[in-house]
């Protein structure tokens, strides 16, 4: 180029030319190579096709670097170790993928350490201080990237990186004679029992319990993701991002929890008929809300091995599938191999001319951030809503799901989990955070006082008492369990009657009609009598002492809503969208 033009390529040129010679020159090796593929330095799927994977495998484009582990026998033993993980199907590709990042972390740990060999010290006590060392040494690391930088690993991080270099050692002491045959080191045959078990019970830690608090998407952000979402498919030069395919995934994900994997890697034709009258998409006019499920979608369950890979799905979802399979079939008429068939719905855009390769995770995630930048998306406290983390989508079906009272075992298979265990992970993390809501706002009676009694001992009579007869439309009742109302409908005038701000349009709606019903019944009053109604009227004076109990339990959660004095109103898991009303009308006042 230099010759013929005088100039050197521009950056991006030149970095695709060196991308292009690498690439050739990595399969000219491959090509040249007779010996066994898995004692190459970087394993590549893409241009190995020895490597076993499973049909559908999302880490399938990436390749593993061996190369980055100096210590020659355990770059070597890691290596053999994958080989035959992969071949008896104990290992997976992503799984690869983990250990051999667990085995770096142990590589650079071994710097300087003067360890003799595979046995890693000259007796049992040895290993065990040296194991010790490298658990405070991971303790010790910080997360290099991401929004945690800088902070130290978490307890899972931990455990997957120390749980994953114990099942090597324990794999290698279990095939020890193989090992020392197949890699030609004796040091490989003097692993012994310490080498099967390295931590204790405790020291790892216990199993952490995924946090789902600041995870679940809130209605004022979903809706705004949603409001928003056609900027992706919008074209470049009318202002979008120009990709109709990350639009419908995350429109799916939204939609149905599905984890990203789960719908980038669809079949062409996921859908599955519930009856004979086959699938219906939803027709123009009819609400999304009212469809009942008109189909089942299959997806590819590689998570867990033997889930569910079916989900009911709806009208609405059954219409972005149709909508995508069109628009797969005309780009793959443009860009795809003359005779063949994509493997996937959902394509890649670029060296997919076989198509069969998803569309990209990462491609999905890059572009959601961009999203949620351009539309300001933030959250309840105002931070920017983190919309590459996908499985956020999930977390809020979850949730969702079981605050609409749906059943435990039926959010299981909609999830796609093999056991409840999981599942009740949302469950426990909703009733905690409705248990929080419930504790920040001010409680106080009929009169507008303050209620005598500890706000968690409340909270727990109230659900340790879960009659039809304590809920009520705007508050609850305090009576006691073994006693019976008998005040009618006059809550309002009740000892037992409590409530807080989180039930203020209810109360301002029931004030309203109280105020309506009181006008109406005098005016009815004055056509069939000819007189106004008296203010001793009985009726009349229970409707104004109902009335004036409303204004000032009012007046009351206006001043101070919360607990602690504030007058915030924020919506939580597990907390329908009653404060939207109480900040509007607040913001309409002033």
């Amino acid at each position: 180029m230099h010759r013929r033009t005088g100039r050197l390529p521009a950056t991006a040129t030149a970095q695709q030319v060196r991308v292009l010679l690498s690439r050739m020159m990595r399969l000219l090796v491959t090509a040249l190579d007779t010996g066994p593929w898995w004692r190459r330095d970087r394993w590549d799927p893409v241009e190995e096709p020895r490597i076993p994977l499973r049909e559908h495998e999302p880490m399938g484009r990436y390749a593993v670097h061996f190369d980055a582990i100096s210590t020659g026998w355990l770059r070597l033993a890691i290596q053999w170790h994958c080989k035959v993980g992969l071949d008896t199907g104990m290992l997976t590709w992503s799984t690869v993928h983990r250990r051999t990042a667990a085995i770096r972390v142990f590589d650079t740990f071994l710097v300087g350490q003067n360890v003799p060999g595979p046995h890693l010290a000259v007796d049992a006590a040895g290993v065990r201080r040296l194991m010790l060392d490298f658990l405070g040494y991971v303790r010790a690391k910080s997360v290099t990237r991401g929004p945690r930088a800088g902070q130290r690993l978490s307890p899972a991080s931990l455990q997957k990186t120390a749980g994953d270099l114990e099942a090597f050692y324990a794999f290698m002491t279990e095939n020890k004679d193989d090992a020392a045959a197949t890699l030609t080191d004796p040091g490989w045959s003097q692993l012994g029992p310490e080498h099967t078990r390295f931590y204790r019970r405790g020291e790892l830690g216990s199993k952490p319990r995924p946090r789902l608090e600041g995870q679940i998407i809130d209605d004022e952000a979903m809706s705004k993701v949603m409001a928003g979402l056609g900027l992706l498919g919008t074209p470049v030069e009318e202002g979008g991002f120009g990709d109709e395919q990350a639009m419908r995934i995350t429109m799916l994900m939204a939609l149905l929890g599905r984890r990203v994997s789960e719908i980038c890697m669809l079949d062409p034709d996921p859908l599955l008929p519930l009856s004979s009258t086959g699938l219906k998409a939803l027709q123009p006019g009819e609400d999304p809300q009212t469809q009942a499920p008109v189909a089942k979608l299959h997806y590819q369950q590689t998570k867990i091995d033997g889930g569910p890979d079916t989900v009911l799905v709806d009208a609405e979802v059954v219409t972005i599938i149709h909508a995508q399979q069109q628009w797969a079939a005309r780009h793959f008429a443009e860009y795809g191999a003359p005779g063949k068939i994509p493997k996937y719905l959902f394509l890649a855009a670029m060296k997919n001319r076989n198509g069969d390769r998803p569309y990209s995770s990462l491609t999905l995630r890059n572009l959601l951030t961009r999203l949620a930048e351009r539309l300001d998306i933030r959250d309840g406290a105002g931070r920017l809503v983190d919309f590459n983390r996908t499985h956020r989508f999930r977390h809020t079906v979850a949730t969702g799901l079981l605050n609409a009272g749906v059943p435990l075992h039926v959010v299981q298979r909609h999830l796609g989990h093999l056991t409840p265990t999981m599942t009740m992970t949302y469950a426990q993390t909703l009733q905690s955070t409705a248990e929080a809501e419930f504790l920040r706002y001010r409680k106080i009676t009929a009169s507008a006082e303050n209620i005598d009694i500890d706000p968690r001992d409340l909270y727990d009579m109230l659900e340790l008492d879960r009659r039809s007869d304590r809920i009520l439309p705007n508050g609850w009742c305090l009576l006691p369990p073994r006693q019976t109302c008998t005040k009618g409908n006059a809550c309002l005038t009740c000892d037992k009657f409590a409530t807080d701000a989180s039930f203020l349009p209810e109360l301002q709606a029931q004030q309203d009609r109280t105020a309506e019903l009181i006008d109406q019944r005098r005016t009815a009053f004055l056509a069939r009598t000819g007189e106004q109604m008296g203010e001793e009227n009985i009726w009349l004076a229970g409707r104004r002492q109902e009335h004036d109990a409303l204004g000032r339990v009012i007046v009351t959660l206006e001043q101070t809503r919360l607990a602690d004095g504030t007058v915030q109103a924020v919506r939580g898991a597990g907390v329908t969208a009653r404060t939207d009303p109480i900040t509007e009308n607040q913001e309409n006042k002033h």
